[in-house]
């Protein structure tokens, strides 16, 4: 009693149980068909395919953390070699400055142009679609103002198991930051960003597996909102798992 927002969130959160236990699918999270490239195949919280895909629920919180999972069987990562890192990663990674120099690590995208990107994007939809489908038929190359991607960042040589931990602030200085199994990458990182943006993948052609990239059926994303399904952990305890605003149903 006395607390009426407390009571509307258990509401809702009632209203998703019951939906969930009926087989009906939670009326909020999920990937949006509408502003997603028609080249990508969705299946639940699962896409594949080639091209951009935006989830259908905007980041409006000060602080929100997802993951996207890779799923890719025909490239394992390595057993990973013994960690010497300090305890410094944290306190580096919440102010970094991006300043575009290749550091020379694995992550650098230059040599790798199946290097799926990772971030937000701005609202998408069928016009904007048909205007990158006539860019592309003209053999002239997008920009990523124009495909979509300026609010992303691509993460080169992932592999099966792979996690991407996209983590969103928006309060005092408005940062986008990346993680790969739970380390950050700092030369990800996305400053001074504006407007409603929503969680999204971008997956540059070829990647999928046709061609000779790949010898299986290439690469799935799955999207992970559910704090409960997160493999790694947020990069600050302030990053709480992704909501829906309140009024969409």
């Amino acid at each position: 009693h006395g607390n009426s927002s407390l009571n509307g969130d258990d509401q809702s959160t009632e209203m998703t149980s019951r939906n969930s236990a009926n087989g009906i699918p939670p009326p909020t999270h999920g990937l949006s068909r509408a502003m997603t490239a028609p080249t990508i195949q969705i299946q639940g919280f699962k896409v594949s395919g080639s091209g951009l895909a935006l989830a259908n629920i905007p980041v409006e919180q000060d602080a929100a953390y997802w993951e996207w999972h890779v799923h890719l069987p025909g490239l394992p990562r390595p057993p990973p070699e013994e960690d010497n890192d300090d305890d410094e990663n944290e306190d580096d990674f919440q102010d970094v400055q991006m300043n575009g120099e290749d550091d020379g690590s694995d992550n650098s995208s230059d040599y790798d142009p199946y290097a799926l990107k990772f971030g937000v994007a701005t609202r998408k939809g069928r016009v904007f679609y048909q205007s990158l489908e006539n860019v592309e038929q003209e053999g002239d190359e997008a920009s990523s103002r124009d495909d979509g991607t300026f609010l992303m960042r691509p993460i080169p040589n992932l592999r099966h198991g792979d996690v991407i931990g996209v983590a969103v602030q928006q309060s005092d200085l408005p940062m986008i930051q990346m993680l790969l199994n739970g380390e950050p990458l700092m030369e990800c990182t996305i400053n001074r960003f504006r407007g409603t943006v929503f969680p999204a993948v971008y997956i540059p052609p070829g990647a999928g597996g046709e061609g000779d990239r790949l010898e299986d059926d290439g690469i799935t994303m799955t999207l992970e909102f559910d704090e409960d399904n997160f493999k790694e952990m947020s990069p600050h305890a302030r990053f709480g798992p992704l909501l829906a605003a309140r009024g969409i149903i």
